[in-house]
C-alpha cells in the first residue's frame, strides 16, 4: 500500500479480503477509521466500525478518537440529552456521597454519646463506692461540673 495516495474503495476491499489487518497495523486502523464513512452513498461500514470498536478497547488513542467522533457526530438534541443524563448521574452520585457522609457523622455522634453515657455510668458507680469527686474526675475524664451534676442526681 503506497502512502502518497490511498484509494478508499481499495482499502475497504483489502480489508474485506483480509489483506489488511488493523489488529497488527496501526496505520491500517487509522486509514480504516477515516474510510469508515462513504460520503458518496452516505453509508457507514458497520462491520469495520465494529472491528475498530473492538480494537479500541485495547488501543487508548483509538478509543479516544471514537469518543471524540461520537461527540462531534451528535445532534444538538443528543448533546442536550447526554448532558441531562450526565447531570442526573452526577447528582445521584453526589447525593449518595452526601448520605454516606451524614451516616458517618451520625455514627460518630452516636459513638460519642455512647461513650459519654458509659463514662457517666462509671462515674455514678465510683461515687456510689465512695470515691471523691476529684478522683472520679481524674479516672473518668469527665469535667468536675459533670461529676458534680451526677452526684446531685444521685442524691
Amino acid at each position: 500500500m503506497e502512502l502518497h495516495f490511498i484509494e478508499m474503495p481499495k482499502l475497504i476491499r483489502d480489508w474485506k479480503e483480509e489483506k489488511l489487518n488493523p489488529w497488527d497495523d496501526v496505520l491500517a486502523r487509522w486509514l480504516l477509521l477515516l474510510g469508515i464513512v462513504d460520503r458518496r452513498d452516505g453509508k457507514v461500514y458497520d462491520d469495520i466500525f465494529k472491528e475498530l470498536e473492538e480494537i479500541a478497547m485495547k488501543d487508548d488513542t483509538l478509543y479516544t478518537a471514537f469518543q471524540s467522533w461520537e461527540t462531534l457526530s451528535s445532534t444538538q438534541e443528543e448533546v442536550l440529552a447526554y448532558e441531562a443524563r450526565l447531570k442526573h448521574v452526577l447528582d445521584e452520585e453526589a447525593a449518595i456521597r452526601e448520605a454516606k457522609l451524614r451516616e458517618i457523622e451520625a455514627r460518630r455522634e452516636g459513638m460519642q454519646e455512647g461513650l459519654q453515657e458509659g463514662l457517666q455510668m462509671a462515674a455514678k458507680r465510683m461515687l456510689q463506692e465512695g470515691f471523691d469527686v476529684e478522683m472520679v474526675v481524674r479516672l473518668s475524664g469527665l469535667s468536675k461540673e459533670q461529676v458534680e451534676k451526677i452526684k446531685k442526681e444521685r442524691s
